[in-house]
């Protein structure tokens, strides 16, 4: 008896969630205290922004932690200049991410789930913007797992890149805000900045646990008429 083979596009969900469990590994290990030091010479340099933008894009794909260039692209450039840099680098990467995600491991995981992950794909296909947005506006999601789970689902790329660019907007504003005032951690500007910030994320938990549940609730209705 001749044993099952994996097809090609199995093998490339597999070798995709190898390379991305990897690099998260790595990172783990070796650590990000470096990596603030390397945007921050990257922004410095010759190249200055551009160079600066080009590390937070490969980042963002290797998965990086975005928060890291969020914060160094306040810290290094200011408010008025790092919030735009960061909004435009994070939207970029995570738009390579999700088309990678979605070039390389969609048609396996609609082989590997199958029917089940149609039932959700057509839920998705009503609710894309709305499930995308939310989802970005929650700072406990993380960015970088969102990005590639979102490219493996029939989430319409137009509507994703929209809902990423809206969604991540707030977050990011407060973070390059609050990172550029930290030379002056006594001052009102960056104590209104942090507390605001910790509003939005105790805020965002209460949001998820809600929107959390009620997505649970949806899914298990499309699974049950599916079957």
């Amino acid at each position: 008896m001749r044993r099952p083979q994996l097809s090609l596009a199995l093998i490339r969900l597999i070798v995709l969630a190898i390379v991305l469990i990897s690099a998260a590994i790595t990172i783990a290990i070796v650590g990000t205290d470096g990596i603030g030091d390397l945007l921050e010479r990257a922004a410095d340099s010759r190249w200055g922004i551009a160079a600066f933008m080009a590390l937070y894009i490969s980042g963002v794909v290797l998965m990086v932690p975005g928060t890291i260039g969020t914060l160094t692209s306040g810290a290094v450039l200011g408010f008025a200049v790092g919030f735009p840099v960061a909004t435009v680098a994070a939207l970029i990467g995570s738009t390579l991410a999700f088309f990678v995600s979605r070039g390389v491991g969609k048609e396996g995981m609609n082989e590997l789930l199958g029917d089940r992950v149609t039932s959700i794909d057509e839920w998705l296909m009503d609710n894309d913007f709305l499930s995308i947005l939310i989802l970005r506006l929650m700072p406990i999601v993380p960015f970088n797992a969102l990005n590639y789970a979102a490219g493996l689902t029939s989430v319409r790329p137009s509507r994703y890149i929209l809902a990423t660019a809206i969604g991540i907007a707030p977050g990011t504003a407060l973070a390059t805000f609050v990172a550029a005032s930290s030379n002056d951690m006594t001052s009102s500007s960056f104590v209104i900045a942090s507390i605001a910030l910790v509003a939005v994320i105790v805020a965002s938990t209460i949001v998820a646990r809600r929107f959390t549940k009620k997505k649970r609730a949806d899914l298990s209705a499309v699974n049950a008429e599916s079957t």
